[in-house]
């Protein structure tokens, strides 16, 4: 299936599948219900998460794999599998956007939406992450800004319109995808009340901007090794640091590096995010390139540099944006972050250890040793008034080919999956 979890509504269970086919079942026969052909997979289109369930509709973007295509998100009946409507992430002729795209590039463009976006029934707005162009890492075939990737998009779920967008990063050359998830978060920016959509990225910037309309607040650095750009202007806007060349250029973060699939975590007690981060560089390469159907079309490639820190979970104040503590480990922090109403920050390390850390001075309270690294999300559950821990551990994904080769000291742990459950002290309902 190569993607991560479903989704659950009423009574059936929806999956995206990595031939482009999002499925419905029947959540308690495992019936399949419908089947659904949603993209072109010798095209590079995959699924590579679940849908998100808004009203009647699911609604899902499809990944490139880096072939030269279009990404796109689209919205289905749920009790159909009909499509109801389709947002191209590259606009074609005619279309707003179209001329941030050079000559005939915006047809093999990419632009992939490979996570899931994020729902706010009060605006009735859907924000989804749209990821980077191609070819990677060489912008000279794609002149322009090359809308819309790299951008949150806010549409609308009945009609897929575009409300508004911001770019974090025009014509990227850096593999810097801006899929992250988007976290609603109501705060306060410069003594006014803030209807706020917090993200974070592999380029190494934490954002906040005004989920009301898009305009871009304030982005603050997670991660200490930044050098594909000099700063950000009011807007947002990178000035513009190293990039892919000959000779390579060193790039910090790498690709791998901020953080990308495993998602940060809001507490709403300590007004933080806690962001899992890898502070990772790579010398990239620039290199010419042909798009060709059913091939990658990157257009350079990048080698991970083994130097630095490597990992950190990050917990930023999001009223100011400033850092208030770090947790360090040898190697990347992978895993995705959960937070409890009793203070608690539940994660997982490389070295395969699940962690406890205590919310407000990020002390670690707990470890327990998994014996496999983690990549996964940690989630909460109470069961007749107790509530538990569900940790998994294995490596997953690219993690398990690529990282061993870059981190050749990583303890000699199991690849294998597995899932650990822990029950925590009875607290009272306000402390759960």
């Amino acid at each position: 299936m190569h993607n991560r979890g479903v989704a659950v509504a009423g009574d059936k269970v929806f999956l995206g599948a990595w031939d482009a086919y999002l499925v419905a079942l029947d959540a308690k026969t495992g019936k399949r219900l419908w089947r659904t052909r949603a993209g072109d997979y010798d095209a590079g289109h995959r699924f590579t998460s679940p849908p998100l369930i808004v009203k009647d509709k699911a609604i899902i973007g499809f990944g490139t794999m880096e072939y030269p295509t279009r990404g796109a998100i689209d919205a289905y009946d749920v009790n159909t599998g009909e499509r109801l409507w389709r947002f191209h992430t590259i606009p074609e002729p005619g279309q707003p956007g179209h001329e941030s795209w050079g000559g005939k590039s915006w047809q093999y463009g990419c632009g992939p939406a490979w996570l899931p976006g994020t729902y706010d029934p009060g605006l009735d707005l859907v924000y989804i992450g749209i990821g980077n162009p191609c070819p990677m890492y060489d912008g000279a075939p794609r002149s322009g800004d090359n809308l819309y990737t790299n951008a949150i998009v806010a549409l609308e779920p009945d009609t897929g319109k575009l409300r508004w967008y911001f770019q974090s990063l025009p014509h990227d050359v850096w593999d810097y995808d801006a899929v992250n998830e988007p976290v609603l978060v109501d705060t306060a920016v410069g003594g006014r009340s803030v209807q706020g959509l917090l993200q974070a990225g592999k380029n190494g910037y934490f954002y906040l901007l005004d989920r009301t309309n898009g305009q871009f607040l304030r982005a603050d650095p997670f991660v200490p090794r930044i050098t594909w750009t000099t700063g950000l202007d009011a807007t947002g806007r990178p000035a513009i640091g190293n990039v892919p060349g000959q000779p390579p250029a060193l790039i910090c973060p790498s690709a791998f590096g901020g953080t990308s699939w495993n998602h940060m975590a809001y507490h709403p007690q300590t007004g933080y995010v806690y962001i899992p981060a890898a502070d990772m560089c790579a010398w990239v390469a620039k290199a010419t390139s042909s798009p060709r159907h059913g091939h990658s079309y990157r257009g350079g490639r990048a080698i991970e540099v083994d130097a630095g820190p490597h990992g950190l979970l990050v917990a930023m104040d999001v009223a100011t944006g400033q850092t208030k503590w770090q947790y360090k480990s040898p190697y990347p922090m992978f895993a995705s972050v959960l937070t409890t109403a009793g203070g608690l920050v539940i994660t997982g390390d490389l070295e395969g250890n699940a962690l406890a850390l205590d919310a407000e001075t990020g002390v670690r309270l707990w470890q327990f040793p998994t014996g496999a690294p983690h990549r996964g999300s940690p989630v909460s559950y109470a069961v007749d008034g107790v509530q538990y821990l569900a940790i998994p551990s294995g490596w997953g994904s690219v993690a398990a080919r690529y990282l061993p080769y870059v981190f050749t000291d990583l303890p000699p742990v199991t690849r294998e999956s597995k899932l650990f459950v822990f029950g925590l002290p009875e607290l009272g309902a306000d402390q759960r």
